[in-house]
């Protein structure tokens, strides 16, 4: 195949005019060049290929490269034109095809997957075949098996969505969207695609979930060094994903862990003449959130004050506001401090 046939074949895939023979050259020539490993290629590169490609990513793209320049400039500049044309082809490619959805499906190429769209105007729930529950949000979108592998439970999410897990040791339960992977044994939690330059995100409601980043976000396969770190989230903690990078905090609206476990309730949250050293035990204690204080002093005070059917925060407002003193939210803990 010659050069304009080539970029003829380029061309008609990008406009959904290629044969389903011509579809799957490309598909495969695609996956050859995700397979080649870039790790010897500094970090810079990489960022500079990789831009390379966006810049090129648009609906008048074939307008913008002209076979006739390709012409001139082959003779002289070979190495760098056809590296010019692989990482355009693979950024058409990438732009038509999600890679981490590509990835999950030839992942589970032997299974038959159920692909649901949540086209209404309120959370609809999606039953798996494992008895775990998904509470899709408007627009979101589930890729799952209607039998799971005897292994693995995996599904793929693009949109929001709130996942009820059923416990299963010996199958554990991933979740896949663009940029990250949550691994569960049996818990509750939301996550939250990425989306208009907003982070993707992943709320714990009950148990435990490991969330690393998706190594085929990327159209080029990441370095280890490129690779964010997982982190391990707990009740009341969420991660956030920014630029290969995951880092904790907690939730925007934390509850008593009694709720979440839908267990009964055995704290009182009416205090009389407390130290707020034991009042910020009890309140630790019930949400699983450590509130700590470099200040001491701050333990000894009292508070008195009924705080029943309010939120933590709300809370802390009101015993902070007590005492002329503050906190603030330090990864997944809080910090108070007396400002006076």
């Amino acid at each position: 195949m010659n050069q304009k046939s080539f970029y003829d074949l380029l061309t008609r895939y990008h406009d959904g005019n290629c044969t389903e023979a011509e579809k799957l050259w490309v598909d495969k020539w695609y996956h050859n060049l995700n397979s080649k490993s870039f790790e010897d290629l500094s970090d810079a590169a990489l960022d500079e290929m990789q831009q390379s490609v966006w810049q090129n990513i648009n609906p008048d793209a074939t307008k913008l490269v002209k076979t006739a320049t390709i012409k001139r400039l082959w003779p002289k500049f070979a190495i760098a034109a056809s590296f010019i044309v692989a990482f355009l082809i693979g950024g058409l490619y990438w732009a038509n095809k999600n890679n981490a959805e590509n990835a999950f499906m030839s992942d589970n190429e032997g299974l038959e997957l159920i692909s649901k769209t949540n086209d209404t105007n309120r959370p609809i729930i999606v039953s798996l075949s494992d008895e775990s529950k998904i509470t899709l949000d408007p627009k979101a979108n589930i890729i799952y098996p209607k039998d799971f592998a005897t292994d693995k439970r995996t599904v793929y999410l693009k949109g929001n969505a709130f996942f009820s897990v059923s416990k299963n040791p010996k199958r554990p339960f991933y979740v896949y969207n663009r940029t990250l992977v949550v691994r569960v044994l049996g818990t509750s939690f939301f996550v939250k695609s990425s989306v208009n330059q907003q982070p993707a995100q992943v709320s714990v409601r009950t148990g435990k979930v490991q969330v690393n980043e998706n190594e085929n976000c990327s159209l080029f396969r990441l370095s280890d060094k490129r690779v964010a770190k997982p982190i391990l989230l707990k009740p009341n903690q969420k991660g956030i994903y920014t630029d290969h990078n995951l880092s904790k905090t907690l939730v925007e609206h934390p509850i008593p862990l009694a709720v979440a476990y839908n267990v009964p309730n055995t704290v009182s949250y009416n205090f009389k003449e407390k130290s707020l050293k034991e009042i910020f035990s009890t309140l630790s204690e019930a949400y699983g959130i450590d509130i700590l204080t470099s200040q001491q002093d701050i333990l000894n005070y009292t508070f008195t004050g009924d705080l029943s059917n309010k939120g933590l925060y709300e809370q802390l407002d009101l015993i902070c506001g007590s005492i002329s003193g503050k906190y603030k939210i330090k990864g997944t803990s809080i910090m108070v401090s007396n400002t006076n």
